[in-house]
């Protein structure tokens, strides 16, 4: 049992390593790509926002042709503030890129929106005010009707000489945030790798830390185990979804699921968070008044589900639960606190683990909302604090199965041991006798059995009190235990009685070791107060013709026989003669 926990440790610490090793690998990886800013337009790829000209439409009354004379008429602002979100907004955001080619020939270019989740992008193309393209790239239109099957919304068009005005509409019930990008198609595809070398790594590392946790709770069967590795499912979950690989590569001809599993899954990662936060800090056992509130956090929460379904309004379920994920975060580091407060170990790990998280999101969410200046990192923000979190739980995950597995090692330790005597006790036996039995037995060796009664020991206890008693039989094991070979096996069979295995010894070495110790006790005071003989019955026989048990039961016999003729002598059964000596 001890080796097969030993080899789990052991993998269970390789899968960690590994965590680290990929976490080491995507930073190394990621450092030294350059944070996404506004360049000039001549360069390979540029986020282009600060170059467009907006114009929000309130009342979505506005078609292409009126937005572009709007335009025409000076109507649009210049993005001088390079902004890339706008919040939440019922309005339609109108933009306008002008692109010049200088050149006498057609340039192919690749214009790009960095984002997932947005669900109406249109975008047309003007020559000479004439409209010459328009393409369809929000997420309610199918994915697989896209000209470039690629994970963000993207459209290829040849700009011929002169100008060409691009002009987009960008309407959604979630965030407007809308990082424009724009350069020749190999720069833009490399662009598309580095991100995809950034999530292929969170996503592995991810998986990789919720395979880890699904071992410990295999192994654990604690519950917490399993509700962090659903914890760590559903946001991994949520992030597929909401970065666009879910329609990209699962669901490319669903826009109306994809349009609801973004709140499904966000209210999944919110239950799933409070759920793991209350069992993880053992909340009944540090804050049990906290505790006695679930039925109503959970009521909440369910209330809230039910609200959204009812509703019915995509704008209304992503708002309301964007607010109470907010509360949810800052309520986990406040349950954390006093968690810590209360001495719970494992709030030393919590603490700064969703601080690490909350402070991913908020950065991201800052950046959401155009309250923080657009950066990849920024946008990213959520994904590396969620990705230290997970892996500052399931670095205290480690350190708690380890104490656990500590743990249990000593309870077996101590299950064994005599705790006055300090020698192995019953539960001991088969652990450590069976195994030298089985070997002697195939080497056709002799066995023997001592069987140790204390003489009249009740009468010592009544004389002198219990404290004497026990130094008596504390000092009688260790006159036996001195005397032993260092293959033999002693326990403390119960009471005053104490049962010694030795393996390779025939009934006259048994013999005579059981009366050197009985001349032993019979010559010498064991303390100042009280003399102690004992009783021994020995069996001896050849492991291969005998069981251990049979064995056993010819040494209680002869203890039985040297108890009824008097106390203070030695009987021998040898199994081949089975009679008393």
């Amino acid at each position: 049992m001890n080796i097969t926990l030993n080899e789990t440790l052991n993998k269970l610490r390789t899968i960690y390593q590994s965590v680290i090793t990929i976490w080491l690998v995507l930073f190394v990886m990621f450092s030294s790509v350059s944070v996404a800013k506004s360049i000039p337009l001549n360069t390979q790829i540029a986020l282009v926002n600060s170059e467009l000209f907006i114009l929000k439409d309130p009342k979505l009354l506005l078609d292409v042709d009126d937005a572009f004379a709007k335009f025409r008429l000076g109507e649009f602002v210049k993005n001088h503030n390079n902004e890339v979100s706008f919040g939440f907004t019922n309005s339609a955001v109108w933009a306008v890129l002008p692109i010049k080619n200088t050149s006498d020939s057609s340039v192919p270019l690749v214009l790009k929106i960095d984002n997932a989740w947005l669900d109406e992008i249109d975008v047309f193309f003007y020559e000479q005010s004439i409209l010459a393209k328009t393409v369809m790239l929000g997420d309610t239109s199918a994915f697989s009707s896209r000209e470039r099957q690629k994970r963000m919304p993207s459209v290829a068009y040849q700009f011929k000489p002169g100008t060409t005005y691009i002009v987009m509409r960008l309407k959604s019930d979630d965030p407007m945030t809308f990082p424009i990008y724009i350069g020749d198609v190999e720069s833009v595809d490399e662009f598309d790798q580095q991100n995809g070398y950034f999530y292929g790594a969170l996503y592995g590392a991810l998986i990789i830390l919720l395979i880890y946790n699904l071992a410990l709770y295999a192994y654990s069967k604690e519950l917490r185990y399993f509700l962090y590795s659903f914890y760590l499912f559903s946001f991994t979950a949520f992030n597929f979804m909401y970065t666009g690989h879910g329609f990209w590569l699962l669901w490319p001809t669903e826009p109306a699921l994809q349009q609801w599993l973004m709140p499904l899954l966000m209210f999944v990662y919110l239950c799933s968070g409070v759920m793991f936060t209350i069992e993880y800090l053992q909340v009944e056992k540090y804050l049990p008044k906290l505790y006695s509130y679930r039925p109503f956090i959970y009521g909440f929460l369910a209330i809230v589900g039910c609200l959204i379904v009812i509703v019915g309004s995509k704008s209304f379920a992503v708002m309301a639960q964007l607010i109470i994920l907010s509360t949810v975060t800052v309520w986990m580091l406040v349950i954390g606190y006093y968690s810590l407060k209360s001495g719970n170990p494992l709030a030393k790990f919590f603490v700064p683990a969703v601080f690490l998280g909350t402070t991913g999101s908020f950065v991201s969410s800052m950046t959401t909302w155009g309250l923080f200046p657009y950066t990849q990192w920024a946008f990213r923000g959520i994904e590396i604090g969620m990705l230290l979190e997970m892996s500052l739980l399931s670095v205290s995950f480690a350190f708690n199965f380890k104490v656990a597995y500590d743990a249990k090692l000593t309870a077996e330790h101590y299950a064994r041991i005599d705790p006055l005597t300090s020698l192995y006790n019953r539960r001991a036996l088969k652990e450590l006798v069976y195994p030298v039995w089985s070997l002697g037995s195939r080497q056709q060796t002799s066995m023997s059995i001592l069987l140790i009664d204390l003489d009249w020991f009740k009468r010592i206890n009544d004389e002198f009190g219990h404290i004497v008693g026990d130094d008596v039989l504390k000092h009688v094991a260790h006159a036996l235990k001195s005397r032993l070979r260092a293959s033999d096996i002693i326990l403390r069979w119960g009471g005053e009685e104490f049962l010694v295995f030795l393996p390779d010894t025939d009934v006259l070495q048994a013999r005579a070791l059981a009366e050197k110790m009985r001349c032993y006790f019979d010559e010498n005071n064991v303390n100042d107060f009280a003399k102690v003989t004992i009783s021994v019955g020995v069996a001896s026989g050849v492991a291969s013709k005998v069981s251990f048990d049979d064995l056993l039961k010819l040494a209680d016999a002869s203890l039985y026989k040297a108890k009824k003729s008097g106390r203070n002598q030695v009987v021998i059964v040898d199994e081949l003669s089975q009679e008393l000596v």
